[in-house]
């Protein structure tokens, strides 16, 4: 007669962790609660980063310099002093202001379209029904924004968040924000899908999108 044996299953990942250093125990967690990642992702983005020796140097370097950005104290894109590049050069045009959720965005706008203005990263979407501290972020920078459009006179703002329910709940909130004060507020055209995330959108598509921008 054969004996079936049940043998419990053992977490080899739990015991593995038990073992390493308590510093990259931590680093493992912080980095499991970025987007795009699960503690597994990052453990291997670790193992990746660690197998390679001769790449670390370079790393350091890389990482150090990264510590030294700080958000600019007007728009909130990077920074190595209180003033990014773009606040910085008075040669842009001090009248438009282009609104995005990610400092990322900038660099691509500025290199497919043309656009020459200011801009205000709001460092998130505002998310309906919900009152996270990143929504409330959100608001928080909103109220700046709207402080910086009355003082510097600002004459137009470019909505340029993301296709998305998010996105467009961002928008709606931005533009109800702004109802009462006399500064032109406008929104990329539909040259993106619905769901289109600005970031994936392809040179000509976005740069259709700033030309073809509608009051909203």
């Amino acid at each position: 007669m054969i004996h079936l044996c049940y043998t419990p299953k053992v977490n080899l990942l739990s015991q593995v962790m038990a073992h390493v250093p308590k510093s990259i125990a931590e680093l493992v967690k912080m980095l499991a609660k970025m987007p795009g990642f699960s503690e597994r992702g990052a453990e291997r983005f670790l193992e990746w980063w660690w197998q390679r020796q001769d790449d670390k140097k370079d790393f350091h370097l890389e990482w150090s310099d990264f510590l030294k950005i700080t958000p600019c104290q007007k728009c909130f894109f990077f920074a190595y002093s209180d003033l990014c590049e773009f606040c910085q050069d008075s040669k842009r045009d001090q009248d438009k202001i282009c609104v995005i959720t990610s400092p990322f965005s900038a660099g691509l706008i500025d290199k497919d379209t043309g656009y020459n203005g200011l801009y205000f990263v709001l460092g998130g979407e505002v998310v309906n029904g919900r009152n996270s501290k990143a929504v409330e972020q959100v608001k928080k920078r909103a109220a700046l924004l709207a402080d910086r459009v009355d003082k510097e006179k600002i004459k137009e703002l470019i909505i340029a968040t993301d296709f998305t329910t998010r996105g467009e709940a961002t928008a709606l909130f931005i533009k109800e924000l702004f109802k009462g004060i006399p500064v032109k507020i406008s929104r990329l055209a539909r040259g993106f899908q619905t769901g289109g995330l600005i970031d994936y959108g392809d040179a000509a598509t976005l740069r259709n999108a700033f030309e073809k921008r509608e009051p909203i």
